[in-house]
């Protein structure tokens, strides 16, 4: 089980953009605007509520990962209709080599967060939370990361300076990770048990693997040990799609990734990948992210975090240091 989630880490992009520091007084209550990308707060010291959109407040305590799903307006602080309220936006400083720092209230961090983005899965793409799974109210997560990945977070923010942005993303990329791992064995109990997911790790790595192979659901049921139904059933059950799906997305996953992290000609990631060629490749890869394989190799990143990254850049323009 341990190795199909290996495999899976392969072609999911598990890559925060660490973008501010949140310090909330208490009585008072933070507001942030609709983002098109998952928005994820670790609630460093604090406790109070988090609202997403019109849905009821979720309580919060300090050591909890708040997870706002994309193009969704929400809340943290004070739940009191008495709460002081201020956009992150309204007091902003910046804070070390990259973070900005938004303030509610006199300064005091009565409750203190360190705030990220995960671009949400293109149509084509294979994302972090196509298996987390966030719920559209949002999510909240207590106990699963351990509380050295918090205590360095804090300790990084407190000494900001060279590289603790670079530091702060490398710490939420552990810390979501051990939040992948615990889905994904809670899951398990809930689905089965292990020797389910055995029968699946089969068809993964043989996905993974060998994106290019003319995978079909009875030949991927066939390699799992079980009849087509059933496969496609437990599968689009676990996995929240469909088998032939999944290995699409993970086709462009890999040529993505490829695209980022080499310099292969376009007609080779396309072959690897499982493309008869660049011409299928192109119009596949373009469909899913809105531009072609030479123009997303040149400009990688992703429009969903920038559109966060420019979001801050912007307020800290307009609003210098107040």
């Amino acid at each position: 089980m341990k190795r199909s989630l290996d495999q899976l880490l392969t072609t999911i992009d598990v890559d925060p953009h660490a973008f501010s520091v949140c310090r909330i007084q208490t009585g008072w209550r933070m507001t942030f605007p609709a983002f098109d990308a998952v928005t994820v707060h670790f609630v460093l010291r604090g406790s109070g509520h988090l609202q997403v959109g019109a849905s009821p407040p979720i309580p919060f305590s300090q050591s909890s990962v708040l997870i706002v799903p994309t193009s969704e307006q929400h809340w943290v602080g004070e739940v009191s209709d008495l709460a002081e309220v201020r956009e992150a936006a309204d007091r902003c400083a910046v804070l070390g080599d990259g973070l900005v720092e938004f303030t509610a209230g006199s300064g005091a961090d009565d409750t203190l967060m360190l705030c990220g983005a995960l671009s949400a899965p293109y149509q084509g793409g294979l994302g972090f939370f196509d298996l987390l799974r966030a719920p559209t109210a949002g999510d909240i997560v207590t106990g699963v990361i351990p509380a050295s990945v918090f205590d360095a977070m804090a300790n990084e923010i407190t000494h900001a300076g060279f590289g603790t942005q670079a530091m702060c993303q490398a710490l939420m990329k552990q810390g979501l990770i051990a939040l992948l791992r615990d889905r994904w064995e809670r899951q398990t109990e809930l689905s089965g048990g292990a020797t389910f997911h055995l029968r699946l790790s089969k068809a993964l790595a043989a996905i993974i693997g060998n994106p290019a192979a003319p995978h079909t659901v009875d030949s991927l049921a066939s390699l799992s040990g079980m009849s087509r139904a059933s496969f496609s059933d437990h599968f689009s059950k676990t996995f929240g799609q469909g088998p032939i799906d999944f290995v699409q997305k993970t086709r462009l996953r890999i040529g993505a990734r490829l695209l980022r992290t080499t310099d292969l000609p376009i007609k080779v990631i396309a072959q690897t990948a499982g493309y008869a060629g660049p011409r299928p490749f192109s119009r596949a890869f373009r469909a899913a992210y809105d531009c072609g394989p030479a123009d997303y190799r040149a400009c990688p990143d992703g429009e969903n975090i920038r559109a966060s990254s420019q979001y801050v850049s912007r307020q800290v323009s307009d609003r210098p240091d107040q």
